[in-house]
């Protein structure tokens, strides 16, 4: 059996999504692929039973689901946190997690891993990706996403940190301006001090984007107008609080997007309207006035009232925007075709251990 660990060097950069890319590859070349996740960050309750949202899906989409108890045997739940501190310690040890992992294993023949999603993540349960890589005593992925404008100094020191238990690099999320950097710059950078890189992904924005009914739940808002345009996909978000003639310049950057600013905008909100906008986040509790409200429903645009303030609503939104939502079945078939398009997937399963003849 081969393992491999998927690991990140922060968050929100695809480690889930490819994860979930590589157990539907293999297991469509006819290996039975199983999933493990040590550390969850991810809390939700199933019949009584705590584990990790992703964790929880992943399992279930494997074509022989292992016991979910297994899955994802430490979760940073409130009771975990308060252990920890107040303990010093992990309830559930090193052992246990090798134990959980082994059941998983069992007549798999290859194990996909699903380690922290930045270095230090873990380090209290003695599951950071380094501990995580001893323990299983197996090869990591590191996910990264390099920006134009900076060294690769994250990739290169988490790379250092695992030195031979590092099996290569996979870019994520790349925007089309930073592509070339990445593939042209940064991955003979990488790979002249002995590191493969297997590929860069290009960004895609619908990856990240998110209903508008995904935000009401998320700021706990109030739908003003247009009710039945809640399914409308919103795939990025901008803070208006500038003059009219200003936000509407800023506003044309983006199309597909939430804008967020105070309800006693009239300004802003009007500008907002002007352009490819997916729906409006007042905070401040403020509801507009009749022209807004007017003008929104007739573009069918919702208006979504908050009680909280800008900076409170711009941090929830970051949170939802940030991550890829892997429970959508086009968009996981969707990181399926990028990963096949964009990464050396025979070089990558060959530093691993599995040659394309042994996943035939």
């Amino acid at each position: 059996m081969r393992t491999m660990i998927i690991t990140s060097t922060k968050p929100y950069i695809g480690k889930s999504g490819l994860a979930v890319a590589l157990v539907t590859y293999l297991a469509d070349q006819g290996l039975d692929v199983g999933y493990f996740k040590p550390y969850g960050t991810m809390p939700v309750t199933v019949e009584g039973l705590a584990t990790d949202e992703d964790a929880l899906y992943v399992n279930r989409i494997l074509r022989r689901p292992s016991d979910l108890a297994d899955v994802c045997p430490v979760v940073r739940s409130p009771g975990l946190i308060d252990t920890v501190l107040s303990t010093g310690s992990s309830p559930v040890g090193t052992a246990e997690v090798l134990s959980a992992f082994a059941r998983c294993a069992e007549d798999r023949d290859v194990m996909i891993v699903e380690g922290p999603t930045e270095p230090s993540q873990g380090a209290c349960v003695g599951l950071h990706a380094h501990a995580v890589a001893d323990l299983l005593e197996a090869p990591v992925l590191l996910v990264d996403r390099p920006r134009a404008t900076d060294l690769p100094e994250d990739a290169l020191w988490v790379c250092e940190q695992l030195r031979d238990r590092l099996g290569g690099v996979v870019f994520n999320g790349i925007d089309e301006s930073g592509l070339a950097m990445a593939r042209r710059r940064v991955t003979p950078f990488l790979e002249k001090r002995g590191i493969a890189v297997f590929g860069a992904i290009e960004h895609d924005p619908a990856l990240g984007s998110v209903t508008v009914a995904e935000i009401v739940d998320a700021l706990g808002g109030t739908v003003l107008t247009a009710p039945d345009r809640l399914t409308d996909a919103v795939e990025s978000y901008m803070v208006g609080a500038m003059g009219q003639d200003a936000a509407l310049r800023f506003f044309r950057r983006k199309v597909n997007k939430a804008v967020i600013t105070g309800g006693d905008r009239a300004d802003v909100q009007l500008a907002a309207l002007a352009t490819s906008t997916r729906c409006i986040v007042l905070t401040g509790n403020q509801v507009p006035g009749a022209a807004v409200l007017s003008r929104a429903e007739e573009l069918g645009v919702p208006i979504i009232l908050v009680d909280t303030d800008t900076l409170t609503a711009v941090e929830r939104m970051e949170t939802l925007l940030g991550r890829v939502h892997l429970h959508d079945p086009e968009k996981a078939a969707r990181i399926r075709a990028l990963f096949e398009r964009d990464i050396d997937v025979s070089r990558l399963l060959a530093a691993f251990g599995l040659s394309i003849e042994e996943t035939s």
